[in-house]
């Protein structure tokens, strides 16, 4: 199966700012879609455990803005994987920048935020850090 990234202007925009060892985990993402599509993000270990890739409409109910979150994230198709950038404080021990969640896989402060078309086929939004997941901070008119 053939499978295609795209990559909006606001995510190349703020790859310009990452220093190399970020865009090597960039690149290692976009290789690791190339290679196997979802099959491979979401079963991509380090040391063992598997990086968090999942759709961004999983907001917290108790999110005053959910509907509204929600509904932006499914209208765009948006998901976001965890970059795994910076070891602030030593918080995210793991590939230097991660850290093991309470559901035992890996999660970082920085999200790279894409757009689901299909199975073979991502578009690459924006890369920003979390908590709080804005999802509303993606522009939707560069989005689509």
């Amino acid at each position: 199966m053939q499978y295609k990234i795209e990559i909006k202007p606001i995510f190349k925009e703020k790859l310009k700012n990452f220093g190399m060892a970020e865009k090597i985990k960039i690149k290692r993402f976009m290789d690791e879609f190339s290679k196997g599509g979802f099959q491979s993000i979401d079963n991509y270990l380090i040391q063992s455990y598997k990086v968090r890739n999942k759709s961004s409409d999983d907001i917290s109910k108790e999110d005053n803005d959910f509907i509204v979150k929600t509904k932006h994230a499914l209208k765009h198709k948006l998901w976001h994987y965890h970059a795994g950038f910076y070891n602030i404080n030593n918080e995210y021990p793991i590939d230097n920048g991660y850290k093991l969640s309470d559901k035992k896989d890996l999660v970082s402060q920085w999200l790279i935020h894409y757009q689901k078309l299909s199975d073979s086929h991502i578009v690459l939004v924006d890369i920003m850090p979390h908590p709080p997941l804005n999802i509303l901070a993606i522009q939707a008119d560069k989005v689509n």
